[in-house]
């Protein structure tokens, strides 16, 4: 199913925009591509860091097909997808660690986020951000990040283009949707 993108330069958060576009009636399946995020969020709130453009920041507003107990693993199955995908085409060794994390060589290159609005155990509304670091620059960074972080082009040893990934990314998530 086709993707209808809205790009931001700066944005509070990919996934709190597409909760936004869904309340102003944007008709699903959509995606919120920002360059930056001043407020982006992982698993349990914490702070996803999101200040380099060259990393990826992306949210898709879908209505799932699935039941509420069927979707409750959708960012692990997302993860999965992703990291399939970028091992087959870069050929490197990735691996997703439950419940929504992508890791290359012990450090985190990635996380999926699915929030969801349910009404009567029916899933109203479903938001999957996707932050993945792409060609960022670690030593920008916040200090305690940089041992434990690290990009898809550090993994391949050569500047990875985040417009191929993004476009990599949204092929990935239409198949999904």
């Amino acid at each position: 199913m086709k993707v209808k993108v809205f790009r931001y330069e700066v944005i509070d958060s990919t996934n709190e925009e597409c909760f936004r576009k869904f309340n102003q009636k944007q008709l699903p399946p959509f995606g919120i591509v920002a360059r930056t995020q001043t407020q982006g969020r992982g698993q349990f709130d914490r702070t996803w860091y999101s200040d380099d453009p060259q990393n990826l920041y992306i949210s898709f507003g879908f209505v799932p097909r699935q039941s509420l107990q069927e979707f409750q693993n959708f960012s692990i199955v997302v993860a999965k997808k992703i990291v399939a995908h970028l091992q087959s085409t870069f050929d490197i060794e990735l691996e997703v660690k439950h419940p929504n994390d992508i890791y290359a060589c012990g450090r985190k290159m990635g996380g999926v986020l699915t929030e969801s609005r349910v009404v009567n155990d029916i899933i109203t509304f479903a938001v999957t951000g996707i932050g993945l670091n792409v060609a960022g620059d670690l030593s920008k960074f916040p200090r305690e990040l940089q041992s434990q972080a690290i990009t898809l082009s550090d993994v391949c040893q050569t500047k990875i283009s985040l417009q191929t990934v993004e476009t990599q990314v949204i092929t990935i998530m239409e198949s999904l949707l």
